[in-house]
């Protein structure tokens, strides 16, 4: 005789029980599978959240566990919770505002660039398995860092301030300013790259207890450079690929690429181990220059941005035998299709690598460009990946930055002041925070304002409830992206320089909760929190395991910043495709102030939940 057939789930192969994990639509349901029985228990919290995860978020980076501060069961927690908050832009700011009567500096800078403010240049890091955030920018010729460490749900964080002080060190304004950070592990410790506009590259320690001591200096422009123009080259940008201990920085100037291999010996000065003279390889006018330089490819290739060249986007790649230059390929039919003109009009500090797999090797990559457009492109060949952007109520608009999640969706900010935009790439995505909702015979509400998508519900019509093979008739539309529009956040009204620009985009990783934006002057923290139905709430509203509970707390004493609140107001700006009759007259949306918890009561407050949008941007005309 054979085998005997399975009688019930539990004595399905473990195999085949994984399989089943995975394709679970909502946290909730394998929440509920794993308080049936022990041995379900057990097999979900073994193998099934992991499971779980990794099919319903496979583009993020996700950080393996490694302690009891850091499972798979908090990662599915949050990662659906975060989720949820993205799709229902429930997103709070907070600015920290470098303060005119903490520092002397500050209040002389005016004398070297009149009344202007320093462009803020920020990076962070956060350490799962500690629950540690660092956050790091250049305000100036100075450099400041805030540490802060999670304790748990309901407790204050621990934090402190630490910053180099510029002028003591000889560094004038203007002059010697900070344009480019990045923190690195090195093997003394969390260490940062700095590079300056006058051409100095360092590395310093990043240790709370040693904080700003140099490393290595690096040697980085030749003297040839210094006896041309008795003045070195500013440094453009870096970027830094490390994969365990291989640590690889690439630091551009106008003219020049180099590339640094960080060893366990501590140096003095660091010579480069490659240079790339592009005025002579590349540049055949006076007026091109190289503005921005990223790794990808694990490290064999460097995508470049160069500006006043008619092809301003190529690549390097790195061999053996030296270094090799290309033009990046180009969709054809793409160009057509939406009348692109490499002109030249690239946004120099957009550059960003768009990773599929949650790894380290990637050939696709994210541009913005001064026509208002936001490519998306294989630089090695024409590939079907293409796909342009653009925010189709304000389509000339452009981006100075640009911060990926993945293939989930990217952040954009700059061109038009103090507004953050959230773009949806519009790849089918394995995870829906709608899922987890009850049935409703009705479609997402309120009806977002699509100029130029057409609306499916008028050629579909789902059930009453999910049935075997057909959803309900909202969950077969909530996931459709015509429910689910671009949005832009105007953050200017609650800042005093309302012409406060844009200038970086930077995360701790791919599962923190929140991100935080380089402005003119200051640092604009951004944190997913959904709106509580009362306040002070009843319960935390920051991510379970991740977030930050007292995010909005004081400044330290001498920090020389002060924190504000930040009201921002919200507008839906289509579906984030590209149109050629994109220029057409269009109703402008409403713009959305947040206005706190509405007082829903009974089956309003029910339905609540259904809403598109958090409960800051909820009214009673969403519900009629």
């Amino acid at each position: 005789m054979g085998s005997s057939v399975p009688r019930s789930f539990l004595d399905l192969p473990l195999e085949i029980q994984f399989l089943v994990f995975a394709n679970f639509d909502c946290a909730r349901d394998l929440r509920a599978l794993a308080l049936t029985c022990k041995k379900l228990h057990h097999a979900v919290s073994n193998d099934g959240w992991r499971r779980f995860v990794e099919r319903s978020f496979p583009s993020l980076s996700i950080p393996v566990p490694n302690g009891n501060r850091h499972t798979w069961k908090q990662l599915a927690e949050s990662l659906t919770w975060q989720s949820r908050c993205w799709d229902r832009r429930a997103l709070q700011f907070q600015v920290l505002l470098h303060s005119p009567h903490g520092n002397e500096v500050r209040r002389q800078r005016g004398n070297a660039r009149g009344k202007s403010l320093f462009q803020s240049v920020v990076d962070a890091h956060f350490d799962p398995a500690t629950h540690e955030e660092l956050v790091v920018w250049g305000a100036g010729e100075d450099i400041v860092a805030r540490y802060r460490e999670r304790q748990g749900s309901n407790q204050s964080s621990k934090s402190s301030w630490h910053s180099v002080n510029g002028k003591a060190l000889g560094f004038r304004a203007a002059y010697d300013d900070v344009n480019s950070i990045k923190i690195v592990n090195h093997h003394t410790g969390r260490a940062i790259v700095t590079g300056r506009h006058n051409g100095m590259l360092s590395l310093i320690s990043a240790e709370p207890d040693r904080f700003g001591q140099p490393i290595s200096d690096f040697k980085f422009n030749s003297p040839e450079t210094l006896e041309t123009n008795n003045e070195p080259e500013n440094v453009s940008s870096l970027d830094v690929f490390q994969h365990g201990s291989n640590m690889k920085i690439a630091a551009a100037t106008r003219n020049s690429l180099a590339i640094f291999d960080l060893s366990g010996d501590i140096t003095a000065e660091l010579e480069p181990s490659a240079t790339f003279d592009l005025k002579t390889e590349i540049f055949s006018l006076n007026t091109s220059r190289l503005s921005r330089a990223r790794w990808m490819e694990q490290g064999e290739t460097i995508a470049l941005a160069l500006s006043g060249s008619p092809s301003p986007l190529r690549y390097l790649s790195l061999t053996p035998t030296g270094i090799t230059h290309h033009t990046a390929a180009k969709n054809a039919s793409i160009a057509a299709q939406f009348e692109l003109k490499d002109n030249g009009n690239i946004c120099p500090n957009s550059l960003e690598p768009v990773y599929r797999t949650g790894g380290s090797r990637t050939s696709l990559l994210l541009s913005a460009w001064r026509d208002g457009t936001i490519r998306l492109q294989d630089l090695r060949t024409p590939s079907t990946f293409d796909a342009v952007y653009q925010d189709n109520v304000d389509p000339w608009v452009d981006a100075e930055a640009l911060m990926t999640y993945g293939t989930e969706r990217f952040i954009a900010g700059g061109g038009d002041g103090l507004t953050v935009k959230i773009f949806d790439f519009r790849w089918d995505r394995p995870y829906h925070h709608t899922s987890g909702l009850p049935c409703l015979n009705r479609s997402p509400f309120p009806a977002p304002s699509q100029a130029f998508l057409k609306n499916p519900t008028n050629t579909a019509l789902g059930s009453e409830r999910c049935k075997q093979g057909r959803a309900c008739h909202y969950h077969e539309f909530s996931k459709h992206i015509y429910y689910r529009p671009n949005a832009k956040f105007y953050l200017s009204r609650s800042l005093i320089n309302s012409s406060a620009s844009i200038w970086s985009l930077a995360r701790g990783s791919d599962i923190s909760p929140n991100f935080y934006i380089g402005i003119s002057g200051g640092v604009i923290e951004a944190n997913l929190e959904p709106c509580p139905n009362n306040y002070p709430p009843d319960q935390p509203t920051t991510d379970p395991n991740f977030g930050f509970p007292d995010w909005r707390g004081r400044t330290a004493d001498g920090s020389g910043y002060m924190s504000r609140q930040v009201s921002p107001a919200l507008m839906e700006i289509g579906d984030g495709y590209a149109y050629n009759h994109n220029d057409r007259p269009i109703r402008l949306p409403k713009l959305k102030d947040c206005g706190g918890p509405p007082s829903w009561s009974g089956q309003r407050l029910e339905l609540s939940k259904h809403h598109r949008l958090d409960m800051n941007y909820q009214m009673d005309a969403d519900f009629v």
